[in-house]
């Protein structure tokens, strides 16, 4: 296979990606007109959804391929905006779409952290990490430490390594697309977890990384106009202005006065384990405004590093590392995805104090008894319940329990909208959260595949390339439907989770392998295998409180891991063998940002000695 020099991006990109965006609004519109006509709320919802999945599936068929280089890094011309639009959609995934607006209405000022980490831990990826690995052109982030150390243990030790965090969002992703298409569509949960992986794992295996990016700036498209749209219009009837980011200040004062009248006073910080609102409904507690008041300054601070070094060692965004046509090319898409992402987290908490300033609004205003008809909405799909326990005839804030999940929904129909507003949300949790678990299955079972089982059949001799990273993506989808279909998971606690593992694991190593020559593969190794062993440790104690005052948390592992790992790292590194002239020349090239991937210089190389020996 000879490397894509020279190859450029399709020039008609922006065009066909703004008849996808003017497809999507012709049809949101049309549905608009069509519910003003009288059509039933379920024709609506399937209507919403279904179009824009065979969009997606249209788009991925039609980005097939079976060139190599094309299927692991979409024959790296893929332009900034693109790759930066499909990193946030990675990044915030459903998770974030439901869950971090979620938290928001919960936590209020304390949830800031989730937020600003993801845009952090971009800028930081963008300028420690994802140059270099451009550099490299390995496929994968255990690709690029196998080539750094010319070692496949410390290959195949990466790979296994970077499971469980990707696993964690893969399921987490999948269960989210599949609650919200249940929730619209007539299919069970289990039916819709293996609707969503046939999903995904079809998009996938036609076109590897190549129809995984183009379908994923479709989805990322769709989510963008999904939840901009009903919040916009929500923002111009409450301030008159269509800027919600700038303008939901205003409507702090209504809603402290809204928060007193159902209930809601100052609190005292607890336990951040605690604090974090899961997916069963629960009431509101702490004012939106007040600071430190659900978390303390310390696991604020200890949440936000965490994270923010999860997102930057983040083994399904490095992946993304190698797809763009120069280092200076993938600089500029992560700056578009921490924009994306940045106006995300901006965005989230003016939808969050919408809801909770229209929905206590409401309650003070009505009778236990004659609740608003979109609150019986919500109990109806379960994720609103109130109950007058006090007897007084009016609901306050104790006796609401909301559903974290059911926030971005609640939006359009607080405010009254068209039914079309909330089939479009709908639509854009899916499509995002799509978006993210098929780019948390390719890095999961194109890893396995490329870095694990390649090692037992270097020449591919046994079966070709391509079909082996079919076979693990089939396998690995149906793990993964299996397991949500027996069990259940916290997607709130599994991002976390595996945002600390991927802090813990792979920022050391990392930081070690691109930013010091003297890293040898021991040191590396040994970075990895303290970092993991740490999360490991949580697992296994969890909870469990040190000196009588520290609480061994997620968070305090993944930043003990981190620690660890460096300092591991630097005692292996000097204590053990150098690293070879190879690595260390290797090292250097590295670090040279012009010029072709290291990947495709060696490829070249093989290819003259292979000529010139015939």
């Amino acid at each position: 296979m000879t490397p894509s020099r020279g190859r450029q991006a399709n020039p008609n990109l922006g065009a066909y990606f703004g008849i996808v965006a003017s497809a999507f609004v012709s049809l949101v519109v049309g549905l608009a007109m069509f519910e003003q006509l009288g059509w039933q709320q379920t024709s609506l919802a399937q209507a919403m959804i279904l179009v824009p999945l065979v969009l997606y599936l249209g788009i991925a068929f039609g980005a097939r391929t079976l060139n190599v280089e094309d299927f692991f890094a979409s024959g790296r011309r893929v332009p900034p905006v693109y790759n930066g639009a499909v990193l946030s959609a990675v990044l915030i995934g459903g998770t974030g779409f439901f869950g971090y607006t979620g938290t928001l209405f919960f936590l209020g000022f304390d949830a800031l952290a989730i937020g600003l980490a993801w845009t952090t831990g971009l800028l930081v990826s963008g300028l420690l990490f994802v140059p270099f690995l451009r550099k490299s052109g390995a496929y994968t982030l255990p690709g690029f430490f196998g080539h750094r150390f010319r070692s496949r243990s410390i290959r195949a030790m990466a790979s296994v390594l970077q499971i469980p965090p990707v696993a964690l969002l893969l399921a987490a992703e999948i269960k989210v697309a599949a609650l919200i298409a249940a929730m619209f569509l007539p299919l069970s949960y289990t039916l819709a977890v293996f609707a969503v992986v046939v999903m995904i794992a079809a998009i996938t295996m036609v076109g590897g990384m190549r129809s995984l990016t183009w379908s994923a700036s479709a989805e990322f498209i769709v989510s963008a106009i999904g939840f901009a749209v009903p919040l916009i219009i929500v923002a111009v009837v409450l301030t008159n202005l269509p800027a919600p980011q700038l303008t939901y200040g205003e409507m702090f004062e209504p809603l402290q006065r809204s928060e007193t009248i159902a209930g809601i006073a100052p609190s005292a910080p607890g336990e951040l384990a605690t604090a974090l609102p899961t997916e069963q409904p629960r009431p509101s507690a702490k004012p939106f405004l007040q600071a430190f008041g659900a978390i303390d300054r310390t696991d604020f601070l200890t949440l936000f590093l965490c994270l923010t070094l999860g997102t930057a060692a983040l083994p399904s965004l490095l992946a993304r590392s190698g797809v763009t046509s120069s280092v200076g090319e993938q600089r500029r898409s992560v700056a578009w995805g921490a924009f994306f992402v940045a106006l995300f987290a901006i965005s989230a908490p003016a939808l969050a104090a919408f809801v909770k300033l229209l929905m206590f609004q409401d309650i003070a205003q009505s009778q236990a008894s004659e609740l608003p008809a979109w609150l019986n909405e919500l109990i109806a799909r379960r994720l609103l319940f109130a109950q007058d326990a006090n007897v007084d005839g009016a609901i306050e804030a104790s006796e609401l329990l909301v559903a974290r999940d059911g926030i971005v929904l609640a939006l359009p129909m607080a405010a009254r909208l068209p039914y079309v507003c909330t089939v479009l949300m709908a639509a854009a949790g899916i499509a995002i959260a799509l978006a993210a678990a098929a780019s948390h299955l390719f890095t999961l079972a194109g890893s396995v595949a490329d870095d694990v089982l390649r090692l037992v059949d270097p020449r591919n001799e046994m079966l070709p390339r391509l079909m082996v990273v079919w076979v693990a993506i089939a396998t690995t989808a149906l793990s993964a439907g299996v397991f949500l279909a027996l069990a259940d998971i916290e997607i709130m606690q599994a991002g976390i989770m595996a945002f600390a593992f991927a802090a813990a694991t792979f920022f050391p190593a990392l930081l070690l392998a691109i930013w010091w020559r003297r890293c040898s593969r021991l040191g590396a190794m040994l970075a990895l295998g303290f970092g993991f062993a740490a999360m490991l440790a949580e697992i296994a104690f969890g909870g469990a409180t040190i000196g009588g005052q520290f609480r061994f948390t997620i968070v305090a592992a993944a930043l003990i891991g981190v620690v660890l790992g460096l300092i591991a790292g630097v005692i292996g590194s000097l204590l053990g063998p150098k690293p070879s002239p190879a690595a260390q020349a290797y090292f250097d090239e590295l670090r040279d940002p012009t010029g072709d991937s290291l990947y495709e210089q060696a490829q070249r190389r093989a290819a003259a000695a292979a000529a010139s020996g015939q």
